[in-house]
């Protein structure tokens, strides 16, 4: 089936040498003299491609193309817009791809770029409507919600996740608090560019491997990233391949970056600036070639002020980076995600829950998620389990309590001590001393309890001149 193309401008010859040109490369083309005529032709034609004219006698370009580049009309996906300007006008084609368009064709027309531009949209086209079945099918196979949100916040993250899975090597560095996400993002990254490279004729199912460097002790950390040969230390009794180069051909998650040892990180750091590393144990080079995506809660400039993480690792990390807004700031978000989350348990539970009643959106809505949509989604699994009626009400909401009237925070208490705010080296240094006394000064209970590694808590009880002897319990 040919393509379509609809051109839109007011001048007869120009509309008459295109038709000619495009018509002659095998293209459907209609032709348009004015706004209300391109509209009415956009909605019967379907066109895949529209050539649109800045200047046109009823309506001006600019307000055509954003009814053209809506989401859909009808339910046709929308067409690509090249937009026609004159040379004198070219701030008005900035305008224009700032709005949306696709591509500029400068005026007066030159038909070989005419030719050239309009085949480039369309393969753009082509390509664009294989990822989105392609990503379709992956979301329908593996259950996952392939929409990020409608929030500001979040459509500017969904837009950074297409800009960089055009480039399939780019190493992301993802940001955001506990509970946002990261993992999610990271996973859409990948999928997005593993679509774009199926697409293309590429891999369509290249690995991904995750990897929590403050989940693992410090001595497993390098095993498990770089691999061992057989004797490498007393348990190595084989060889074993590690995640890089089972990441190979794909994508390396690391989450929690900022936990990495020193040793681990100067590892790394080679790895991101030559693609070669070896075995614990091995003399021979492997070499990967693979999108690193870290990710971090912590605020990596600084640790790398404090000396806790290289500032050359982190700047070869920090090539792509994606905020993401914590739930709280993206309010819009919450009930939509609370729906999709309803939907989510009710049918692995074999319940017949169709909404959210009002009070049920109120609770929810009124709360702020420390724990961001993480915790949001513990909230209704919970609810879901206890709600006995097809309507999520408010009785099955049950969130955090807020401190009771008159009871006293430990930042007030901090306060009313110090008479000022604790800078965030007392906070962590009362948090990690309060849980020290609680364990009797045992280490490893400690690390368990903050839910970070062994080693973070040895090097933070150095940073803050504490020991385990000083603390017994309480």
């Amino acid at each position: 089936m040919a393509a379509r193309v609809l051109i839109v401008d007011d001048e007869r010859t120009f509309r008459l040498v295109a038709e000619t040109a495009l018509s002659a490369e095998g293209l459907e083309v209609r032709c348009a003299g004015n706004g209300r005529e391109a509209l009415k032709l956009g909605d019967e034609f379907g066109p895949d491609l529209v050539i649109l004219d800045r200047n046109l006698p009823d309506c001006d370009g600019l307000s055509l193309l954003a009814r053209f580049v809506e989401p859909a009309r009808n339910g046709r996906v929308a067409p690509l817009v090249l937009m026609a300007t004159a040379y004198a006008e070219i701030e008005h084609a900035v305008q224009a791809l700032k709005a949306g368009a696709y591509d500029y064709l400068a005026k007066p027309l030159q038909l070989p770029e005419l030719t050239h531009k309009v085949k480039s949209a369309l393969r753009t086209r082509k390509l664009e409507e294989r990822v989105e079945r392609l990503e379709q099918s992956l979301g329908s196979a593996t259950g996952r919600e392939v929409h990020l949100g409608d929030s500001p916040g979040m459509k500017r993250v969904s837009e950074l996740i297409q800009a960089v899975a055009q480039s399939p090597i780019t190493t992301v560095l993802i940001e955001g608090e506990s509970g946002t996400g990261k993992q999610i993002v990271a996973r859409r990254i990948h999928e997005r560019t593993a679509a774009l490279s199926a697409a293309r004729g590429g891999d369509p199912a290249p690995p991904f491997i995750e990897l929590n460097a403050a989940a693992l002790p410090e001595q497993f950390v390098e095993s498990e990233l770089f691999g061992h040969e057989r004797g490498a230390f007393t348990d190595a009794k084989g060889q074993k391949r590690g995640l890089l180069e089972l990441a190979d051909g794909g994508s390396l998650f690391l989450d929690e970056i900022g936990e990495l040892s020193p040793a681990a990180q100067a590892k790394l750091l080679k790895v991101l600036e030559t693609g070669v590393f070896r075995r614990l144990g091995g003399v021979d080079d492997v070499r990967v070639t693979l999108r690193f995506i870290a990710a971090t809660h912590d605020d990596l400039p600084r640790a790398v002020r404090g000396g806790q993480f290289r500032e050359d690792l982190y700047h070869r990390l920090d090539v792509f980076r994606i905020q993401i807004p914590p739930l709280r700031d993206r309010v819009g978000d919450l009930l939509p995600l609370a729906r999709g989350f309803v939907r989510e348990f009710a049918e692995r539970m074999g319940k017949r829950i169709g909404a959210i009643g009002p009070e049920a959106e109120r609770l929810l809505s009124a709360y702020r998620y420390p724990g961001n949509v993480r915790e949001l989604r513990n909230v209704i699994e919970r609810a879901v389990i206890l709600e006995g009626s097809d309507v999520l009400s408010g009785s099955s909401i049950l969130l955090n309590p807020p401190p009771a009237p008159g009871s006293e925070s430990a930042l007030q208490r901090s306060i009313a001590a110090r008479g000022r705010p604790p800078t965030l080296a007392e906070v962590e240094r009362d948090y990690l001393e309060d849980l020290l006394r609680y364990t009797g000064g045992n280490k490893s209970s400690v690390a368990r309890l903050m839910g970070v590694s062994f080693p973070t808590v040895t090097r933070k009880m150095a940073e803050h001149g504490l020991t385990a002897s000083e603390h017994p319990p309480t």
